[in-house]
């Protein structure tokens, strides 16, 4: 195959021969099988080596008697696609990209070289056929739809203006694309340099980013330098006045910093876009906004917790995660109110593993989609949902620093990532449910760990799930996701076994009895998470999320408890009276839970809407709920909810009866699903029978 490709260079033949052989190949061999003099072979290898050495990877191995061979170490690095310098170098020798690399190249070189990229071209290139481009193509304008590629018959062309440039770029940079990041490093301007930049402007804007976003921040900048060296500009300047009258010097000190990076002077749309991205990026705290949008968001964030309370029966308001929470829903406001998407690797598995948290979040999260007048996209509320996750535990509570710090001293484990809560916080209560015996600092900020360390201490590993520097800290460092994958669990499960064998080991003897059977009959390459696996199996955890043998919305909803109301002059308590009737006469609940929830809404207005035209009400167990129900109200004219200043309109009012253990959870959960379908939302307005609805409710 290395011999008959005719998209290879001579050298890239050899080079991709090399990297197959599972062994040396001597100096005959390669003569053989090239049919080439051994000049020819030395410039070949030389040519190899200088190519490697460009892209700092170990050069080809040259031991008399057996040959040359490239190393296992520069074997992992290709095939990982983690040395790609640049985009050309080491394409040249045909090195293998998977398909996520690939399509980052064919991104970067769009950007890179603003002109017609031919398909056949590509397909050299990259080594790879025509079809494997085309299927890239239309990967590339599903994942980065505001490039707007075009395409004619000389090929495929970026037609976007430059802001899109930048948002695609950050969207990369956020989803830690390690060959983004490696180009970056390869323009010409220090990453080092521009994360001072980043680190004086945070000073200066009382702002105090995660580690994340400075990084982010730093390459970004080093992009944008690049950009405007080659005069690629930012136009737009929409927002300008919005930023001038709703944040304090951030204009400025864009400003400022941009002419530090790049010596020229400043366009208002260069200010506005780096200005935008500053506000957008993730922060601890926040003091660069005014007031009343500070007040605002401090609201919004009590009420999305409040409603949350409520929905879950999960008590979680104490100050230190408002606070929390508050600082997060900036970069959640400004992200959303200025069109820049946020991306993450770990989304998609946040809502895999907590579907129930991800849809109670999206409905708790409405008071700031009514602000923004805007929906809140499913990336933003899977994020916020790890903050809801994190607070599972009693053991997270407001506490000082002083005293987080001294806890740490004591743990056995350090939980870290860069803004000491949310992703380590969720982090910090799968562990403590995974392993109960074994103690576990609260999550810590990635600045605390010098201070822990400058005392005694007795922990024994780091979990991090941010990237630490290496060698810096006295104890071992395990790199893992928010949301544990099974290869975290494994590695940490490795390193217990070693260290604290005797609190885990609970199923020693008959996991180790399985595990040699299994080894018999198979070639088992993750032993570790094949021994968590059955460790598991053989003492399962009690799985909070597990709604097996649930009542769902059909059960709970049955068409006696569907009722359709002409309105003419109902006002809201007479529509709800109606509704908990249909529950009273089923036994479900006693006169007195009309009452607790008419004052719940007197108290805090109408935060029970989950959709538009839809209401959910209902109040906490307690012994006037006799059992988990539903009824269902439909009116044919909508009713206005007028309350503390705040004014809801609805169509359709769902009364709930919590159970005493949360078996309402099923069916809320479906509830959800159809209140955050427009499709599902339509047809249960529009029914015209109980039949109808029940009808939708079993669809789901």
């Amino acid at each position: 195959m290395a011999t008959s490709n005719y998209a290879m260079t001579p050298a890239s033949r050899l080079f991709k021969y090399l990297l197959q052989a599972p062994d040396f190949v001597s100096l005959k061999e390669i003569l053989e099988t090239f049919n080439i003099s051994r000049r020819t072979a030395f410039n070949w290898l030389k040519t190899i080596n200088n190519t490697l050495k460009q892209n700092q990877l170990d050069e080809v191995i040259n031991v008399p008697r057996y040959g040359y061979k490239i190393t296992d170490k520069t074997k992992k690095s290709i095939i990982a696609g983690s040395n790609m310098g640049n985009l050309t170098s080491t394409h040249e020798l045909g090195v293998p990209l998977d398909a996520i690399d690939r399509r980052t190249a064919i991104v970067l070189l769009l950007i890179d070289q603003n002109k017609y990229l031919s398909i056949n071209k590509l397909a050299q290139k990259f080594n790879c056929s025509r079809n494997t481009i085309i299927k890239d193509f239309k990967a590339v304008n599903k994942c980065f739809p505001r490039l707007k590629i075009v395409s004619s018959h000389l090929g495929h062309k970026i037609n976007c203006n430059e802001s899109a440039i930048r948002i695609t770029i950050y969207k990369l940079l956020m989803q830690h694309n390690k060959l983004v990041y490696k180009y970056i490093e390869h323009l010409n301007f220090p990453v080092a340099k521009s994360r001072e930049l980043v680190e004086d402007i945070q000073q200066n804007l009382q702002m105090n980013f995660s580690e994340n976003s400075v990084q982010q921040l730093a390459y970004l900048l080093v992009f944008i330098y690049s950009r405007i060296k080659n005069d690629r500009y930012v136009k737009t300047i929409a927002d300008y006045n919005w930023i001038a009258n709703n944040t304090t010097n951030v204009l400025a000190n864009c400003k400022y910093l941009l002419y530090l990076l790049t010596s020229k002077k400043i366009t208002e749309g260069e200010v506005v876009f780096l200005s935008k991205i500053v506000l957008c990026s993730q922060a601890t705290e926040v003091n660069c906004v005014n007031d009343s949008l500070y007040q605002d968001l401090d609201q919004i964030a009590q009420e999305i917790i409040f409603r949350y309370e409520q929905l879950t029966e999960q008590k979680i308001s104490y100050k230190l995660f408002t606070k929390v929470l508050c600082n997060h829903l900036y970069a959640t406001f400004f992200r959303v109110k200025f069109d820049i998407p946020f991306s993450s690797n770990e989304v998609n598995e946040i809502k895999r593993q907590y579907p129930e948290l991800v849809k109670f979040t999206a409905i708790a999260c409405a008071p700031l989609e009514q602000y923004l007048q805007k929906k809140l996209p499913s990336e933003e509320v899977a994020l916020i949902c790890l903050y809801f996750g994190s607070v599972n535990t009693k053991g997270y509570q407001d506490i000082s620093n002083k005293d987080k710090i001294k806890r740490a001293s004591l743990a056995e484990v350090l939980v870290v990532c860069t803004s000491g809560i949310g992703t380590s916080a969720m982090l910090y209560h799968e562990l403590n449910k995974m392993y109960p015996l074994i103690k576990f600092s609260l999550p810590l900020e990635i600045r605390d760990l010098p201070l822990i360390f400058k005392h005694e201490y007795q922990a024994k590993l780091i979990i991090s799930t941010a990237i630490l520097p290496k060698k810096i800290f006295p104890i071992p460092v395990i790199k893992v996701k928010a949301v544990l994958t099974k290869h975290d669990e494994s590695v940490i499960e490795n390193f217990f076994r070693q260290k604290v064998p005797q609190k885990i080991e609970h199923n020693k003897s008959t996991v180790s009895n399985l595990l040699s059977i299994i080894n018999e009959y198979a070639d088992v390459k993750d032993v570790n998470g094949l021994r968590l696996s059955l460790d598991k199996f053989i003492s399962p955890t009690i799985d909070e999320n597990n709604q097996l043998g649930l009542p769902t919305l059909g059960n709970l909803l049955p068409a006696d408890r569907i009722k359709f109301i002409h309105n003419n002059t109902l006002n809201w308590q007479e529509v709800l009276k109606m509704g908990c009737q249909l529950l009273e006469k089923n036994n479900i609940i006693d006169n007195d839970y009309f009452g607790k929830i008419v004052k719940l809404i007197k108290q805090y207005g109408p935060y029970m809407l989950i959709s538009n035209d839809i209401f959910l009400a209902h109040a906490a167990p307690s012994n006037s709920n006799k059992k988990v129900g539903l009824s269902l109200i439909l009116l044919d004219k909508p009713l206005s909810i007028q309350i503390r200043q705040q004014k809801a309109t609805i169509v359709c009012m769902f009364i709930l009866s919590p159970g005493q253990k949360r078996e309402h959870e099923r069916a809320l959960e479906q509830l959800v699903d159809i209140v955050r379908n427009p499709d599902n939302v339509k047809h249960l307005l529009n029914a015209h029978s109980p039949q109808e609805v029940r009808k939708l409710l079993l669809s789901i």
